[in-house]
């Protein structure tokens, strides 16, 4: 059987998996959080096959919280798992627009609570970054866009002070950004962030319920003809 090579994981991915101590998350977690990172920053294929054994060597843990961040991993939608084959997941259109469809309902109200809960704190906190991203774009750094994205979300779902849509959102978002990871249309995000922010800082609930759907639809429409290309 032919192992696709892995990536090799930084000094402070190790740092992470080796921590110990009062309020360390358990390693299962953490090697599910460095997994999913590798899956949706486009480090792991969509399609690839995972072996436990592979993971354990390159991460320098035992193959039991491979293994069970790998349960974790199927149960948020990364990754599939038939006759004990475990791959990457690859999104067919059909599947995509389930996820987005999802994904709107979810976003449009996570901007409607947080524009309702705005404070300035909120404000400060949102304008940073989107002023990381507005600097990244103009020096062409899509590593640090493609990281400044999700978190203007992130961020999103923490003003809105619900930590149920919090935790649903986590998933769905991490899915999502698979789809957009160096997305050809970095400009069109960013424009899109600056709307959703001015709609949020303003305690505007209902623009920001209109520029998050807005957004994305924009992004659903990226993706669906990306994948549509990518068939002929």
């Amino acid at each position: 059987m032919h192992h696709v090579p892995l990536p090799t994981p930084s000094e402070r991915v190790l740092s992470r998996l080796r921590a110990s101590g009062p309020g360390t998350p358990p390693l299962r977690e953490r090697v599910r959080d460095v997994l999913r990172d590798w899956i949706v920053y486009g480090e792991l294929a969509a399609g690839l096959r995972l072996f436990e054994l592979d993971l354990a060597g390159v991460l320098g843990v035992s193959r039991l919280p491979v293994r069970e961040a790998i349960r974790m991993l199927e149960a948020d939608g990364f990754v599939t798992v038939e006759s004990r084959k475990v791959r990457v997941r690859t999104l067919d259109p059909a599947t995509v627009t389930k996820l987005f469809d999802v994904a709107e309902c979810l976003e449009v109200l996570a901007a409607r609570l947080a524009a309702e809960n705005i404070t300035p704190a909120g404000v400060r906190v949102l304008a940073h970054i989107l002023e990381d991203g507005r600097a990244a774009l103009d020096s062409g750094d899509f590593a640090v866009i493609d990281r400044v994205n999700p978190a203007l979300h992130d961020e999103i779902s923490h003003l809105a002070g619900n930590e149920i849509l919090d935790g649903i959102l986590g998933p769905v978002r991490g899915r999502i950004q698979c789809l957009l990871w160096n997305s050809n249309e970095s400009g069109r995000i960013w424009r899109e962030h600056a709307a959703l922010f001015d709609a949020i800082a303003a305690g505007d609930p209902a623009r920001a319920e209109a520029t998050a759907r807005s957004h994305i639809h924009s992004s659903r429409q990226e993706v669906l003809a990306a994948l549509a290309g990518a068939s002929r």
